[in-house]
């Protein structure tokens, strides 16, 4: 393939200026020093009310579902017992009559468990989902005051070290407290 020559003169022009952009001073936009803000999700979660709410919600549901278990545990231990110490004396029938009423109560108390346990991530899950997007919404309106150009989640960015006054946490947990009692 042939390219067409370049004059020597067009040469040392095209490098002026190219070198005269490089050095041209650059926008004093990108000149200003960049604003960054630093939050921690899990700590505004935890410390605001909201949060508690969802955790407490949590606690109690997590509760109720341990007692009910524990209530299905101590009936089948009881039928187990039962069928232990009147193994002889029960007829075969009988034996295996109590031994199904074991293998069903088993069986329920699984099903109980996946199904409640599902229940409970799920619930978990929207709570954790709401509140997320409606910190999201504070810290949004944080970066519009405040102009900030980067925002970074301390619970999940792997940041090794930043200013402690970079930190808007605080701020963000107050101010979502205040949207969700009706104050600001």
């Amino acid at each position: 393939m042939h390219y067409p020559r370049i004059d020597g003169r067009l040469a040392l022009f095209i490098i002026l200026i190219l070198m005269a952009v490089a050095l041209a001073p650059v926008p004093a936009r990108a000149q200003s020093p960049l604003k960054v803000a630093i939050v921690n999700s899990q700590k505004a979660f935890d410390q605001s009310l909201e949060g508690k709410k969802a955790v407490a919600i949590l606690q109690e549901k997590e509760e109720l579902l341990k007692a009910e278990l524990k209530k299905m545990d101590d009936e089948i231990n009881a039928l187990k017992q039962k069928l232990a110490s009147q193994t002889l004396t029960l007829t075969p029938e009988a034996r295996t009559k109590l031994q199904q009423e074991i293998d069903r109560k088993e069986a329920d108390r699984q099903k109980y468990e996946q199904e409640n346990s599902r229940n409970f991530e799920q619930l978990k899950n929207q709570l954790i989902k709401r509140i997320r997007e409606e910190m999201l919404a504070v810290i949004d309106e944080l970066v519009k005051e405040r102009g900030y150009e980067l925002v970074f989640d301390l619970s999940t960015s792997g940041l090794i070290y930043y200013r402690p006054e970079l930190d808007i946490t605080e701020e963000v947990i107050k101010r979502y407290d205040a949207s969700k009692s009706g104050k600001k």
